[in-house]
């Protein structure tokens, strides 16, 4: 298993304890053999993670070592926290757990959800 695919594993597992609902976003092309091609996946740059706590959607970006947030995922990222979501970039669990208990605790205070 990939260190992408184990961290990504990890924060599903985390999402599901904390109450919410998680699951792998596939952005991977689908093969038509009638066109003996891939087609591309319906949206570029959609989170690896799409989560849900509270009534709120929570995108999240798998990022181990040098890979880095590609233009698209840039964009998917700032419009769901334009749109009122909270996004958030995972490099390591213990990271994602810290930013993950800030973005809750602030999103929270803002609009008097406990």
């Amino acid at each position: 298993m990939s260190k992408s695919t184990e961290l990504t594993n990890q924060i599903i597992d985390f999402v599901y304890r904390q109450g919410g609902y998680a699951w792998r976003a596939s952005s991977v092309g689908v093969y038509d053999s009638k066109m003996q091609s891939f087609r591309a996946s319906a949206k570029k740059g959609v989170s690896d993670i799409l989560a849900c706590l509270n009534g709120q959607l929570i995108t999240i970006e798998v990022k181990i070592g040098t890979n880095r947030l590609s233009d698209e995922q840039k964009g998917f990222l700032s419009n769901v926290k334009h749109a009122g979501g909270i996004s958030l970039v995972a490099t390591t669990l213990e990271q994602f757990i810290e930013e993950w208990s800030i973005a809750i605790k602030n999103n929270y205070s803002s609009t008097g959800t406990p």
